[in-house]
């Protein structure tokens, strides 16, 4: 069964074994997923991760962002428009399921209110969302050299919330 994790440092790695049986449940219970599907883990810690996937669930939030640099860094897929997604909160354990319906891309000195506004309604305001994100992206982008900078190409994930596996 294909299946690509998107983890680079941050949130614990999920078991790939606990992948495998909530991508078995979320077929029989979202038939038309298809086979393909991607792992991600969210947030900066347990307590904001429970907090982002609330947002996901309550359509509060209905995109996610990802990095070129850390796609093209460890050889992941890109995403593309119709992805489902395994969503895993900070220790791993998957959650949720979302698809995605638009990949775009920009860069970082263009995230402006259209774009930030997606994200949960903390961190909607750019005033708030762009050094929430640049302070995270600076210590994820560390360990490949690199730092968030105006011109970084930023990928923007609007979604669709397909379930919750129990």
């Amino acid at each position: 069964m294909p299946r690509h994790i998107l983890i680079a440092d941050g949130p614990a790695q999920p078991d790939a074994t606990a992948i495998d049986t909530f991508w078995a449940e979320a077929q029989r219970s979202f038939p038309g997923l298809g086979e393909d599907y991607q792992v991600r883990s969210l947030g900066i810690d347990a307590e904001t991760t429970a907090q982002i996937l609330e947002y996901i669930k309550t359509r509060d939030k209905v995109a996610t962002f990802s990095l070129p640099w850390v796609i093209e860094a460890n050889g992941f897929p890109y995403s593309e428009p119709g992805t489902p997604i395994v969503l895993c909160d900070y220790v791993g354990t998957p959650h949720l399921i979302v698809r995605l319906t638009d990949v775009r891309e920009t860069t970082f000195g263009e995230i402006g209110y259209a774009e930030s506004s997606l994200d949960g309604p903390p961190v909607q305001d750019p005033e708030v969302w762009i050094p929430l994100h640049r302070k995270y992206w600076n210590s994820l982008l560390a360990a490949y050299g690199r730092e968030c900078t105006d011109d970084m190409p930023v990928l923007i994930e609007p979604l669709d919330y397909i379930g919750e596996i129990i």
